[in-house]
């Protein structure tokens, strides 16, 4: 008897799920205010950017300040010839920071520290975000004008006659964990900018 109770009321249940299905097809059909089903596309509700655009923005602001930061810090270094006080390895890695080393060691050999600031235009000119660590390139706009080598003890000037002091500089800078670091750099002195 069991069996028929719970046959029944399936019985009963199947009309009542059969209805709401007919209404959910009515409704999914939809007609438009004129009773006529629309031909042409329907509006998307996608935002105007896509993620992989955002990331893209966004991936690029974090370049620029990881190259904007190694130049800072790199100013500060070459400003006493010591980059011990500085947060150059936040910014910079790998070849970068090597060839920064490397150089602030021959200026501190002899006897030469920086003074002033240069200027800096830089540009990513391509973003990979596809496989990790990302990657990025940054063409630079380098300007020494303002920045000149000096001797130490003595605060004269320390510049090679007829130094080119405006010149690009091609950088690669990639991700190291989660960070964007400058990971190398090309001075490319016979490219004025």
């Amino acid at each position: 008897m069991e069996s028929s109770t719970v046959h029944n009321s399936r019985i009963a249940i199947r009309p009542t799920a059969l209805a709401g299905l007919a209404t959910a097809a009515l409704l999914l059909t939809g007609c438009g205010s004129s009773g006529h089903r629309s031909s042409g596309p329907m509006p998307s509700s996608t935002p105007s950017h896509s993620p992989s655009s955002d990331a893209t923005s966004t991936a690029k602001q974090e370049v620029l300040a990881a190259w904007s930061g190694m130049r800072a810090e790199q100013v500060k270094a070459y400003a006493t010839g010591d980059s011990s006080k500085t947060k150059l390895t936040s910014y910079a890695f790998d070849k970068a920071l090597a060839k920064i080393q490397g150089e602030l060691f021959d200026y501190r050999q002899a006897g030469v520290v920086f003074r002033g600031s240069p200027s800096s235009t830089a540009k990513v000119t391509d973003v990979d975000l596809s496989q990790t660590p990302y990657q990025a390139a940054v063409q630079e706009c380098f300007d020494t004008t303002h920045w000149t080598p000096v001797v130490k003890a003595t605060g004269k000037d320390a510049s090679t006659p007829g130094q080119i002091r405006r010149y690009t500089v091609m950088g690669s800078v990639r991700t190291v964990g989660a960070k964007w670091m400058v990971v190398d750099f090309t001075v490319e002195k016979t490219q004025p900018c």
